[in-house]
């Protein structure tokens, strides 16, 4: 077996490194989201000029098979500490040592990168524990604990008029703004605003983490970034009737147009209690399915403890269907 880090991005190596990941990744569950392969290796081949993140792509070898993928990544400004490895075995290949050795590789990576703290995202489907499932129990055998649990929720498309209708409704004070692709530069500033704010609101566990600050430079370069690889956006903000943005909410179309991520949906404390949070997704939904005919799941994400935004997500059809557990390994003598 030999193992080696991905320097270009398209032609066979790229392709059977891609399919490795999705098959390793999707085995055994339901409608997971796995990022399709234009989006996934366009990203990997503009990494050097993400300001943001710093993204590996590496393959297991038998020959000229790919018996596993990885991806290590970190951010570039916040959380200095920390290092994300991610590893997919196909099921053929389970049992030999792959996914170990690309551990090995990886954890090597993030320790030649200053990075004490590595994490990793598990998906456990119901029913369930950590130690019931294949990944779940290749983490906990090598020191990581669960420092977040949340629920992973899927919407089948389209959702029904009648469930449109009930949220889409016009809340007095307050005005609705939907928009496909990039932000518009007047928009910037107070999606800035609202992001910043929810990445420092949003539950974290136990999980040692630094909220992204974000301001409107950075989020029009991010996004020019997720068009360029091959996502479709589309964003809802709510605005006060004095002007002050509320809250909003953002999805994003994965390049084969059939997965959408529920990427956020935040609503400012000042302004909650209004059904803003459900009036914001009615109007996204809506311009998702008359935009994109062809999207069939949305995918979101929710903690336990978020018992507004689960009861908003139930009413509008999200099921769910695995607890994602963000998992985290710190090496002792950095404690």
């Amino acid at each position: 077996m030999e193992l080696r880090r991905l320097a270009t991005f398209d032609g066979h190596e790229a392709f059977a490194w891609y399919d490795a990941w999705r098959t390793g990744t999707a085995a055994d569950r339901h409608a997971p989201l796995v990022t399709a392969r234009d989006s996934q290796l366009r990203s990997l081949a503009a990494n050097a000029t993400n300001p943001n993140r710093h993204r590996e792509a590496w393959a297991a070898w038998d020959g000229d098979t790919c018996a596993g993928a990885m991806l290590v990544e970190w951010a570039l400004r916040e959380n200095p500490h920390r290092a994300e490895i991610d590893i997919a075995v196909p099921p053929g290949h389970r049992r030999r040592g792959v996914g170990g050795a690309l551990w090995t590789a990886g954890l090597n990576r993030a320790r030649a990168a200053g990075r004490d703290t590595v994490t990793a995202e598990v998906h456990v489907p119901r029913g369930q524990g950590l130690s019931d499932w294949p990944g779940g129990r290749f983490a906990l055998a090598r020191g990581f604990v669960s420092g977040l649990a949340e629920e992973r929720m899927v919407l089948d498309l389209p959702v029904p008029e009648a469930v449109l209708t009930t949220y889409d409704r016009a809340v007095p004070g307050y005005r609705a703004e939907t928009w496909h692709g990039p932000t518009p530069p007047h928009s910037l500033p107070a999606l800035a605003e609202l992001t910043s704010e929810m990445a420092a609101d949003v539950p974290t566990g136990d999980l040692d983490v630094e909220a992204s600050r974000w301001d409107a430079e950075r989020i029009g370069t991010n996004q020019e970034r997720l068009t360029a690889v091959g996502y479709a956006l589309v964003t809802t903000l709510i605005t006060a009737g004095s002007g002050e943005p509320a809250g909003y909410t953002q999805l994003l179309v994965d390049a084969d147009g059939i997965d959408v991520h529920q990427d956020d949906t935040y609503i400012r404390k000042a302004h909650r209690g209004h059904r803003l949070g459900a009036l914001a997704k009615a109007r996204n939904v809506r311009g998702l399915v008359g935009r994109h005919p062809r999207a069939r799941h949305v995918h979101t994400w929710t903690a336990s403890t978020n018992d507004a935004m689960r009861s908003i997500n139930e009413g509008f059809g999200f099921r769910p269907v695995e607890t994602t557990h963000s998992m985290e390994s710190v090496r002792p003598e950095s404690r």
